[in-house]
């Protein structure tokens, strides 16, 4: 379910490039160019297809040119913390919830899910959800606008679009860490003292403000490290693999079943980088618990020795 949100996400992202190629299309069958009219001979597929490079070419300019403006920026923030926020109310956050008790408790995915269903209802998969709500209307417009103005210079220098993604993706994804971090550390402590005694009343603001009493407001901050790694390679892999499936592969002929398909190519392809994250989550445990935290190598070991690399 989590690559499937990932392929709407870069579906969603790609519907405004879309209808801008069919609009084109519409406008160049109403108004044929100079010289030939609606019953004059078509010119030959050379023609034709020289007409849509060049249309193709004035597209891409007007949209580089509008990603730059005041407007075009406040569109994609606007639109990156929509469909971020969307995902996350859909199906994002009773995952992330999933995971996070998977991570600490060493559960299965079905013991997990039973155990917060019996303890809390359905409705406790959602828990956390406003601190994820807030991360998420910052964290898609970060990743939007991070992205989408790295991509257009990488193009611009004449990059390739496979070059392009990755680039964007990685940018994308170290600014999402700014946010990522204290939010996850918000979210996790809900997660971890779940049910536990002196935590029943706990909420993003009562979590945040005993994270920032007990360790200054740095505390907020601790897992920034694996957390930028994890966002820099999530993102740099979902949007390289997304890219290769869409051109190399030719999956963007098929239209909206292939950007689907694109997506979930791209979202199986940043599935590598779990154990980062496993250790992330590990770092901000340890921190919601009032413990000592490791380095990156230290939690490594632990798991490990523990558990094997399974783990």
């Amino acid at each position: 379910m989590k690559m499937l949100v990932s392929a709407l996400f870069f579906l969603a992202l790609l519907m405004g490039q879309t209808t801008a190629v069919f609009s084109s299309s519409s406008s160049y069958a109403a108004y044929p160019p100079l010289g030939w009219s609606h019953s004059t001979k078509r010119p030959s597929s050379v023609t034709t297809r020289h007409a849509a490079k060049s249309s193709l070419i004035e597209k891409e300019a007007r949209l580089a040119r509008e990603s730059h403006s005041t407007a075009g920026i406040a569109k994609n923030l606007l639109r990156g913390a929509f469909l971020r926020i969307a995902s996350d109310l859909s199906g994002g956050t009773p995952l992330e919830t999933l995971k996070c008790r998977v991570t600490v408790t060493k559960e299965n995915m079905f013991e997990a899910y039973d155990a917060i269903v019996k303890q809390d209802g359905i409705l406790g998969l959602w828990s956390g959800t406003p601190s994820r709500t807030v991360e998420g209307a910052l964290l898609g417009a970060v990743f939007i606008l991070g992205s989408t103005l790295t991509k257009k210079q990488v193009l611009a220098m004449g990059g390739s679009k496979t070059v392009a993604a990755l680039a964007a993706g990685l940018v994308g994804g170290v600014a999402q860490s700014a946010v990522m971090t204290p939010a996850g550390m918000i979210f996790t402590s809900l997660n971890v003292n779940r049910g536990k005694k002196g935590y029943e009343n706990d909420n993003a603001l009562t979590v945040a403000k005993r994270i920032i009493q007990e360790k200054g407001p740095l505390g907020l901050y601790y897992g920034v490290t694996p957390m930028m790694i994890r966002q820099a390679s999530n993102w740099g892999s979902r949007s390289c693999f997304t890219e290769i499936a869409r051109t190399t592969l030719g999956m963007s002929k098929y239209g909206l079943l292939g950007e689907i398909g694109s997506g979930v190519f791209g979202g199986l392809g940043s599935c590598w980088n779990t154990p980062i994250e496993t250790i992330r989550v590990l770092v901000q445990r340890d921190v919601s618990l009032g413990k000592p935290t490791k380095s990156m190598g230290g939690y490594w070991n632990d798991i490990v020795e523990e558990q094997g690399y399974a783990g």
